[in-house]
């Protein structure tokens, strides 16, 4: 996927999040009491805060009808239910007392109100139907995980509402209203009711896409960060087959190794931030390089670095491939030095032929690789001259027909005795870049 790619995908989840970011009051009211709890529990207690402060506020109308219909003859009723606007406030309060707590509290007094207003006023008020909004909101408040307590309350909820439907027929005897009051509380009710019903589904897909979005996110981030630590083909194998053994016996690759000369002293007079800077950037340039040519960086050690060519997938030519990214390097450090003001040169050490390469370790994974080559390599690296390509006879031989290179003689190479040894100059003349 391309840096693009990426790009549109992030800037279209950051419309979603926008697009479902409630304004901030709402947020604050959603977050309190909520601190320490898990992320998929506090995203239930803010649901349950969000609630009880629409009940809370959906109280007001209720009081202030019943003031200016007939404060004198509803005062039983304005005493009885002022106080929830107050009781479901606290809602967020007893969070304290465990993930819950809170829920139950309100769906306590959820059944206590709500049968308190069916008594006083009847079914032709039609507040019975606020049983059908917390029926649907308990599986919400308690979660999925507490099946039988969320069943529970709604079938509370559903006695609740046929036990008004058979019992509470009239408004109470000493609860002298008309008609008119009846019908307006009627149509008072059945929009409130939607309207939590409403709320509550909203809350609940919000909850189940910001779950997915964060499971998305956090995949992907998983993703990236497997294919930044091992090749992506390996990372594939990885994934797909379910297993942390890798090991591939490759038959022929090209390893190089490059080293930066006198870095160690340069180090010592230089500041932490300045050492990972200047490495940063070197590595960082050296990364490009590596990519421009389709090959694999194993790793770096200090101010040592490391590319394969060749694996985890068959490269046809790598050797020429790693050759000309060993030119760009020597190009590149005389680049740097000229950017930075002072000499930036490199060892470079090259070989090519079969070696074994897979993933070792079950925690902080690494894909490496071993061999005779692989030695031979790191040899010519540690053997060789400052700002040239050293190479051995094997690689000169597959790679004279399109390169040149400057005999350097015999060497002394430890376990590996004399080696006659070439330095890769430049391309031959009229000779064109692999494929």
């Amino acid at each position: 996927m391309s840096l693009n790619e990426f790009d549109f995908i992030a800037h279209g989840r950051r419309k979603l999040r926008s697009f479902w970011r409630l304004p901030n009051a709402v947020w604050w009211v959603a977050r309190i009491g909520t601190a320490g709890y898990p992320p998929r529990i506090r995203r239930r207690l803010a649901v349950t805060n969000v609630i009880a402060a629409m009940i809370s506020l959906m109280t007001i109308p209720y009081i202030l009808l019943y003031i200016f219909y007939d404060w004198w003859g509803l005062l039983p009723a304005i005493i009885a239910f002022s106080p929830q606007v107050i009781f479901y406030a606290l809602t967020p309060y007893f969070h304290r007392y465990g993930p819950t707590a809170a829920a139950l509290y309100l769906c306590t007094m959820w059944l206590i109100f709500g049968v308190g207003y069916c008594m006083f006023f009847g079914r032709e008020s039609g507040l019975h139907f606020y049983f059908l909004p917390g029926a649907a909101a308990s599986m919400l408040v308690f979660g999925s995980e507490r099946l039988l307590l969320s069943a529970g309350v709604t079938i509370v909820g559903l006695v609740a509402f046929l036990a008004t439907e058979v019992i509470f027929v009239a408004p109470l005897d000493f609860i002298n209203v008309e008609p008119i009051f009846l019908d307006t509380l009627y149509y008072l009710t059945v929009p409130f009711a939607f309207l939590l019903i409403f709320t509550t589904s909203f809350f609940a897909f919000k909850e189940a896409a910001q779950a997915e979005m964060a499971l998305e996110s956090e995949h992907q981030f998983s993703e990236r960060l497997l294919q930044n630590i091992l090749p992506q083909a390996v990372a594939t194998r990885l994934r797909d087959h379910g297993t942390q053994v890798v090991a591939d016996h490759v038959p022929s690759a090209t390893i190089l190794f490059v080293d930066i000369v006198d870095f160690t002293p340069r180090a010592a007079r230089w500041e932490p931030q300045q050492v990972v800077a200047f490495l940063s950037r070197v590595f960082g340039q050296f990364d490009q390089i590596a990519s421009a040519h389709g090959l694999e960086k194993i790793k770096t050690i200090g101010d040592a670095y490391m590319v394969a060519g060749g694996l985890p997938e068959p490269k046809p030519d790598h050797e020429a491939a790693v050759a000309l990214m060993a030119l760009d390097l020597i190009a590149c450090c005389r680049r740097i030095s000229e950017q930075v003001g002072e000499a930036v040169e490199v060892r470079i050490g090259l070989d090519t032929g079969p070696v074994v390469a897979g993933v070792i370790g079950p925690n902080k994974l690494l894909y490496d690789v071993w061999g005779d080559t692989v030695n031979t390599a790191a040899h010519m690296e540690s053997h060789g001259a400052a700002g040239r390509i050293q190479v051995a006879d094997c690689l000169k031989s597959k790679l004279e027909s399109r390169f040149d290179f400057e005999l350097r003689g015999e060497i002394e190479v430890k376990g590996k005795g004399p080696m006659r040894v070439w330095f890769l100059t430049g391309v031959k003349e009229a000779v064109t870049s692999p494929a």
